[in-house]
């Protein structure tokens, strides 16, 4: 027997789920507007974790105002970045103008040879390019924006790290409960704890590296080993990855100057490079800090260039160790969101 019924149902929509939704919505939006503001104070705070530990030893250590502590800091960075800059820099230019000449190009060469440019075509290209005057304020202008956010970047770090023991009680603007208070102290030491370590231990890795990797092309007589070995320094900035890529250009180097047997000895050279950072440098560096699971690390950095190119590849571990202690914390207190 079928039974029909003539009822209707309604659904029922509370009025705060709207105004919910769409004050989220907005949040949403307002935060997607200052994206580049957003990144800018998240690299800020990844400096402030990574020169806290210098500037608290002056200030505690040796008692010096914790603003002129952290001014010094600055001073010494900058002057052993524009040192290793000084050392590394013509060496480096030279070699690299040196590697270029060095691949022979016949058809390439004949290519360039070969090109012609009416006077016509000339006066249509710089029209496209923009005239010399225009060209000139764009570098300038350009440049000025790169030192402007440099600076600014310097700027928000340097007030981070002044206001950081108190920088936990700032949640007293929303919540009153000491329990918070007690929640974003801990968040924010475990964060900086490891990050900061992250930091610290990627910048050892690379120079370890960069330094072993110099010092084995020397002793195999691989030209260029400058310009190599700081490749595979800086391409340590992506765990995993980087190693591999770095690789590549040494190889196929090695191939074109000493044949496949000089190929193949620079495939052993740079695996056991990766196997000594592998198993002695990372566990030693990083463990202690802020280990990443390699597998994880691999798509963290895939997903982060996927989303936000270069730099979303290079901040793809630091937020995933935000991300990660977020959790960690949320699970310790007990806390529900939901």
């Amino acid at each position: 027997m079928l039974f029909s019924s003539d009822k209707k149902h309604t659904v029922s929509i509370s009025p705060s789920i709207v105004i919910f939704t769409f004050l989220f919505s907005l949040v949403v939006f307002f935060l997607f507007q200052i994206k580049g503001i957003l990144t800018a104070l998240f690299l800020a705070f990844i400096i402030m974790t990574a020169l806290r530990p210098a500037v608290d030893k002056l200030n505690h250590k040796y008692k010096i105002p914790r603003a002129l502590s952290i001014f010094i800091v600055y001073l010494l960075v900058i002057f052993v970045l524009g040192l290793m800059v000084a050392v590394v820099l013509p060496p480096l230019l030279t070699e690299a103008y040196k590697l270029l000449r060095s691949f022979q190009l016949p058809f390439l060469q004949q290519e360039i040879k070969d090109l012609s440019l009416t006077v016509q075509e000339v006066s249509t290209l710089l029209n496209q390019v923009g005239d010399g005057a225009g060209l000139i304020i764009s570098l300038i202008t350009s440049t000025f924006s790169g030192v402007f956010a440099l600076f600014t970047l310097m700027v928000m770090s340097f007030y981070i790290m002044l206001d950081r023991p108190n920088l936990h009680k700032k949640v007293s603007w929303f919540s009153k409960d000491k329990n918070h208070l007690k929640i974003a102290e801990d968040f924010l030491f475990s964060v900086e704890h490891q990050l900061g370590g992250w930091i610290r231990g990627q910048f050892i890795l690379m120079l370890t590296i960069g330094v072993v990797t110099y010092i084995g092309l020397l002793l195999l007589q691989i030209p260029f080993a400058l310009p190599l070995a700081i490749i595979a320094g800086l391409l340590e900035i992506l765990p995993n990855l980087g190693p591999t890529i770095a690789a590549i250009p040494a190889v196929v180097l090695a191939f074109l100057t000493g044949g496949p047997i000089m190929g193949g000895v620079m495939i052993i050279f740079y695996l056991l490079v990766q196997q000594f950072e592998n198993n002695l440098l990372v566990p030693k560096i990083m463990q202690a800090n802020a280990d990443v699971n390699p597998l994880i690390a691999i798509v963290t950095v895939l997903t982060g260039f996927q989303l936000a190119g270069v730099i979303g590849a290079l901040l793809s571990i630091p937020f995933y160790i935000v991300l990660r202690t977020t959790y960690s914390m949320l699970k310790k207190h007990n806390v529900k969101l939901f």
